[in-house]
């Protein structure tokens, strides 16, 4: 059994409790975030162990809700639980079982967790700047070895397709077709080795950008049926919501995305 088995139960949970999603934020397996602002983390394992609790407790200084999720025991062994159990409430964490029956699969929740009043404001900001920044949920919480689908990912991704449409361009037509306002900077460092420089101000996509972006193909048949204008609104209108989360939970996100 892979810790990734354990997502899909857990993400319908939440979901089902009227909360968005995401996978793989910060280095966080799973993030919900309710209608009134409530950030919760699950960290997925194959055990309960002491490590996973460790990462659990360090888990409350970016959100105020955290659940360990694992498989429920086959052998259940009330005495020994009940002393678990007693350890996970004085550690103000929240524990999540996985019963795994295939397609009809669920996870439940044992014990809730207590609201942790000293969450780092800075790390949190961190967390739902990266969850606002995403357009597409193409990432399942668990995996190792994998590359992680974010925000920053996304805004290359566009530039990468902009590019593919328009061949040589300069950072300033690459906005003007929808590219985002630090394109400058994407271009310039070259995290994934997608952009090639032509000469002084003006790029084009290298080859591995064109096979690469090939490997993503929801999030290459989303951009390119956007197209120019719509990228550009579709960055916009997730800056919009995100403020507007933060400001109906009380948090004015004055640092950059």
């Amino acid at each position: 059994m892979r810790e990734s088995e354990l997502y899909e139960p857990v993400r319908r949970l939440f979901e089902e409790n009227g909360c968005h999603v995401n996978a793989e934020v910060c280095g966080c397996d799973l993030t919900a975030v309710s209608d009134d602002g409530r950030v919760y983390i699950a960290e997925l394992k194959r055990g309960l162990t002491v490590e996973l609790l460790a990462q659990c407790v360090e888990r409350q200084k970016t959100a105020e809700l955290i659940y360990a999720a694992v498989p429920k025991p086959k052998r259940y062994e009330p005495k020994k639980m009940r002393r678990v159990s007693n350890l996970i409430k004085r550690l103000g964490l929240g524990l999540i079982f996985v019963t795994f029956r295939g397609e009809y699969s669920f996870a439940e929740i044992i014990i809730e967790p207590e609201q942790v009043r000293k969450s780092d404001p800075k790390k949190k900001r961190g967390l739902l700047r990266e969850i606002d920044g995403r357009t597409a949920e193409l990432n399942t919480g668990g995996v190792s070895g994998r590359r992680i689908v974010t925000a920053y990912m996304e805004r290359a991704f566009a530039a990468a397709c902009i590019l593919e449409d328009g061949g040589e361009l300069s950072p300033k037509e690459i906005k003007e077709r929808g590219g985002s306002e630090d394109v400058q900077r994407i271009l310039t460092s070259n995290v994934y080795g997608w952009f090639e420089k032509v000469r002084r101000g003006v790029w084009k996509l290298s080859d591995k950008g064109a096979e690469e972006i090939l490997l993503y193909p929801q999030l290459y048949a989303y951009y390119k049926q956007l197209g120019g204008d719509k990228i550009d609104q579709a960055h916009s209108d997730v800056e919009i919501e995100g403020r507007h989360r933060q400001k109906g939970d009380g948090r004015e996100d004055k640092a950059g995305a």
